[in-house]
């Protein structure tokens, strides 16, 4: 069993995870204070088996320390924190592999699970990518702003546009009649329109078509607009976590 935390840049996922399934899951919103961290792990805490392990993937470095020490304080041990460097069940053919963001790694990990050879995995929240794994490796992808940073980009170069949240309110809108569902409605459609050329130019680019696995925060609400095809499944950055955990205590 392995103690997970993914943080990202308007949240922190912590999990549970054993045998590939998520035991136990939480969401703290925006930069945590550690005494809230804490509180949220002793929930957990009932459902851990002696020996749990810990990890975090970060994209969030002021966090990093807060969280690390929440996890030592819980597990008893420091957690894993992943790097480009941490032994991988898949290869990084990228340019500059210290630069790649470790959540797109582990939610590649997690995509592609033990038997996929190759997957597009979509990670849909503060940023989305659209990211391509062939033979057991990571080749890269497409990255654009995800709905809520379009909300705030709107409303920050324009005189008279509101400030809005996409998580607030039902989505897709019923209506079309006010800006505020305009505005909803086009972040939505530009993530969800974005995502699904990503994923054309990727296979066109492959002549192949592979499974397509959806995940991160904001996925849910887009959900609707994407193809029936398209896998939702919202742990699998933790999941892959949690595989890259398991395999680096084996070596």
């Amino acid at each position: 069993m392995t103690l997970c935390a993914d943080i990202g840049n308007s949240a922190v996922k912590l999990a549970l995870v054993h045998g590939g399934h998520v035991r136990w899951s939480a969401t703290l919103a925006g930069s945590p204070r550690a005494e809230d961290i804490d509180a949220t792990l002793r929930r957990a805490r009932a459902r851990m088996v002696p020996g749990t392990a810990a990890a975090m993937v970060s994209v969030r470095p002021a966090l990093d320390a807060r969280v690390a020490a929440a996890l030592r304080r819980a597990c008893g041990t420091a957690p894993l924190a992943v790097t480009h460097r941490t032994r991988l069940p898949i290869a990084l053919a990228v340019r500059h592999p210290e630069r790649l963001g470790t959540d797109r790694i582990c939610a590649a990990v997690g995509a592609l699970g033990m038997r996929r050879r190759g997957v597009i995995v979509v990670d849909v929240g503060t940023a989305i990518t659209v990211d391509l794994v062939t033979g057991r490796t990571f080749r890269g992808g497409v990255i654009m702003a995800g709905p809520s940073l379009s909300l705030g980009a709107l409303h920050a170069g324009t005189a008279r546009l509101p400030r809005l949240d996409f998580a607030a309110g039902t989505f897709p809108p019923a209506r079309i009649d006010a800006t505020d569902v305009a505005m909803r409605w086009g972040a939505g459609l530009g993530a969800a329109g974005g995502i699904v050329a990503a994923v054309a130019m990727l296979q066109r680019r492959l002549g192949a078509r592979l499974p397509v696995v959806v995940t991160g925060g904001a996925a849910g609400r887009i959900r609707p607009l994407l193809p029936a095809r398209f896998e939702f499944r919202p742990h699998v950055t933790l999941v892959g976590l949690a595989r890259i955990a398991e395999l680096s205590k084996s070596s």
